[in-house]
């Protein structure tokens, strides 16, 4: 109940819809999208719960959290974001879980306060640059069959048009595109998207993401990395896009698994986490 009250309070101070679950030492999940929100990681990562606490929430604008004044997103507000949260719910040092552009924010959090943070788990991972999210769109554009692209193009005019919210058509297009088994989109929770959102932060992205001179900053941080086999940015190319520039990141191929690892494969990636954040006896 103390806990509610707390969590209820800081949504009417600050805007943010945060969830916990249980105790023990916490670990902070970083939602896609960018846009999505933190429903994403839910069921799937439930069992971590028997050992640790988990934190999640919508970042702004996303979700159950309230939008900006002015509507305004950016890489550094969501950086300050999780600055805000991890003060004010009194935790000393972080164990940050980012997944597809939670994997950038948690990046972008760690070189600005690396002292702040304790381990690091990135699944569907981007990379240290812009590139990779520009990478990312070229890779999924070469997987599009022509009929589904024909759809996208009819989509995004009725969108441009003013047309009714189209967000959940466009996800059936390319839902199973970030899967290796379409079976796994059964256990996919229904999630919101903001669009708002996905195109600021989008744009920040590809023009001012790059931490190429700033990853010495995070140089004593454990990283873990597990990327599916057939993401659409595949291992092989999260060692160029990442692992060449922070070399003591550990790469973890999850097999016959595409983007939503969490979604495709839940046991493996809670095993590596549970591994990973384990404290030391």
């Amino acid at each position: 109940m103390e806990q509610e009250i707390k969590l209820n309070k800081l949504k009417s101070e600050s805007g943010l819809h945060v969830h916990i679950i249980s105790d023990g030492e916490a670990i902070v999940f970083l939602h896609g999208g960018p846009g999505s929100e933190h429903r994403f990681f839910l069921p799937h990562v439930l069992p971590l719960s028997q050992k640790f606490k988990l934190i999640f929430y919508d970042q702004r604008g996303c979700g159950e959290s309230y939008p900006t004044e002015n509507n305004q997103y950016t890489m550094e507000g969501e950086v300050d974001t999780l600055e805000y949260l991890r003060k004010n719910l009194g935790i000393k040092k972080v164990n940050l879980f980012g997944e597809s552009w939670g994997s950038i924010l948690a990046l972008l959090y760690a070189t600005s306060y690396p002292e702040r943070v304790n381990k690091i788990m990135l699944t569907a991972a981007i990379g240290i640059t812009g590139e990779g999210f520009t990478i990312f769109a070229e890779e999924l554009e070469k997987r599009l069959a022509d009929e589904d692209k024909i759809k996208l193009l009819n989509l995004e005019e009725k969108y441009i048009n003013g047309s009714s919210t189209i967000e959940e058509k466009i996800f059936e297009v390319l839902d199973k595109y970030y899967v290796y088994s379409e079976k796994a989109l059964e256990r996919k929770q229904k999630t919101t998207m903001n669009t708002i959102v996905n195109e600021a932060i989008g744009k920040d992205i590809i023009k001012n993401y790059d931490l190429t001179n700033k990853v010495d900053k995070i140089k004593n941080i454990p990283i873990l990395i597990a990327q599916g086999s057939h993401d659409i940015l595949t291992p092989d190319l999260i060692k160029s896009l990442l692992l060449e520039h922070i070399p003591h990141a550990k790469l973890t191929e999850v097999k016959e698994c595409g983007h939503w690892t969490l979604v495709e494969k839940p046991s493996e990636i809670i095993e590596i986490a549970r591994n990973f954040f384990e404290p030391p006896c």
